[in-house]
């Protein structure tokens, strides 16, 4: 084997470990993000007795209407943010995995619903990959934890 091919060979594996590490990473940032939320879901609801009300899908590849308007997710008297966090987090880009085809609706997007009352809530979100105890695929926030 000449010296041109080992080095070819050993470029393609670095390659390879690069690009597993980085959706890993992306799926951390995606996991990280939803316990994020899922606190300021919480101290919202401990101050004010429900959960922000309305739907909002927060976009990976820019802001969406709702980041236009952050009042748009509150429903209440005092914004979500900057009170319970800065901004709300976008999933990173590209999507992963079956993220694109998984979810059905916006895709990578993290997406926000309550309920009318605002006694609950679910965050859906995406992995690419097997991130700690969780599978590839869809995943839900509600205020009973994350599954």
């Amino acid at each position: 084997m000449n010296e041109t091919a080992i080095i070819g060979l050993l470029a393609s594996v670095v390659t390879l470990a690069l690009q597993n590490a980085r959706v890993r990473a992306r799926d951390a940032k995606r996991a990280g993000d939803m316990r994020q939320m899922a606190t300021a879901m919480e101290q919202y609801r401990i101050a004010h007795g429900i959960y922000p009300t309305g739907t909002v899908s927060i976009e990976s590849v820019g802001t969406g209407a709702a980041l236009d308007d952050p009042g748009s997710m509150d429903g209440a008297e005092e914004p979500v943010i900057p009170n319970y966090f800065p901004f709300y987090p976008v999933s990173p880009f590209p999507a992963d995995g079956n993220c694109l085809a998984d979810i059905g609706r916006g895709n990578n997007n993290y997406w926000y619903d309550v309920s009318d009352d605002g006694i609950n809530y679910t965050l859906t979100f995406c992995l690419g990959k097997e991130t700690g105890s969780f599978a590839p695929g869809a995943h839900y926030v509600t205020p009973d934890g994350i599954q």
